[in-house]
């Protein structure tokens, strides 16, 4: 088992403004891989969430190219939030690289449209892939024919979006009108909704990526989907469009999920597609249970994204969750 490397930097999209409308499109970006380098240790400081025993800006582990994750951090995070699970993934081989989605990471102020537009968190992920690929450190090391996405929440959506499912806002009304959803955004972002109409009037960036939400993103380049505990967007999906879905996708989900409820979220994509694998990862596993622990232990348990069911140990069930994504991997 190699020892994880980690390191962190930028690309921009040239393709994409910022929601600002001031420049090209930040795709800040957190990557974990294998390294022999055990000398002149460096440990990452300041983040929310505890890397563990990670090395800060090691050397990649010498060998021609290594099998590629890409990742997607939940609504508001970073990719630094599913930190024990790249940095498990990395220590059995592969490169791990989480985008940090602009306007809906914790790493900058957030933004209405990157809430409300998730659709664009697809592109971030493909755009960066392209990029590191071709240049940088791990230009020439990353094995095009192993690739992989795993996403946690939103960036299960994300994840998705990239296997070949399409959004469609009228399909998401509808369901939400069904079930008599009126919750106008996430709890990060709550009044996210309320949003739309001001920024339709206001913003050009804004009004060009809501009329793309129904684009198709399928990224042919990725073999394999991981998604877990997907959230309500999910059912933007068109139903022809998941049945299509080819590639082996799992869906992991936690009994105690109120976030991202199984029944209408991981249940339903399982229902339109059979080939689809899942796992329950126990009655008790709620939708954060899937974060890392924090830097500042004085958090857990005081705060709603570091509170588990007493039943729970979060390291146990991310242990067993990072089994089972590994399995699905290989």
């Amino acid at each position: 088992m190699a020892m994880c490397g980690y390191r962190t930097g930028v690309i921009w999209d040239t393709t994409r403004p910022n929601w600002l409308n001031s420049g090209e499109r930040p795709i800040a970006w957190s990557a974990w891989y294998p390294t022999d380098n055990i000398e002149n240790v460096e440990r990452p400081l300041g983040h929310f969430f505890d890397l563990g025993g990670v090395i800060q800006n090691a050397d990649l582990t010498p060998k021609k190219t290594f099998p590629v994750v890409l990742l997607s951090h939940g609504t508001g995070g970073t990719a630094e939030s599913m930190g024990w699970l790249a940095s498990s993934l990395a220590s059995e081989g592969y490169v791990v690289i989480g985008a940090n989605h602009h306007g809906n990471t914790g790493l900058e102020p957030y933004l209405a449209e990157g809430f409300l537009c998730w659709w664009e968190r697809a592109s971030d992920l493909s755009v960066l892939l392209t990029s590191m690929a071709g240049n940088g450190f791990f230009a020439s090391h990353l094995d095009l024919n192993r690739i992989s996405a795993v996403g946690f929440s939103i960036g299960g959506y994300t994840v998705m979006a990239l296997s070949g499912a399409v959004t469609s806002l009228k399909e998401f009304t509808a369901w939400r009108t069904t079930n008599n959803i009126t919750t106008g955004g996430p709890k990060e972002f709550p009044d996210a909704e309320k949003h739309i109409a001001s920024l339709q009037r206001t913003s050009e960036v804004f009004r060009q990526s809501w009329a793309r939400h129904g684009d198709d993103f399928t990224d042919d380049r990725i073999t394999c989907a991981v998604v877990i505990a997907p959230p309500p967007p999910v059912r933007s999906f068109t139903e022809k469009s998941v049945h299509l879905i080819g590639i082996p996708t799992t869906i992991l989900t936690g009994g105690a999920d109120t976030d991202a409820p199984s029944e209408h979220c991981a249940d339903w994509l399982l229902t339109q597609n059979n080939s689809f694998q899942h796992y329950d990862l126990g009655q008790d596993v709620g939708h954060y249970t899937f974060l890392g622990h924090p830097s500042d232990k004085t958090l857990l348990g005081n705060v709603d994204i570091f509170c588990d069911h007493e039943n729970i140990n979060r390291v146990l069930v991310h242990k067993h969750t990072a089994k089972v994504v590994l399995e699905a991997l290989n």
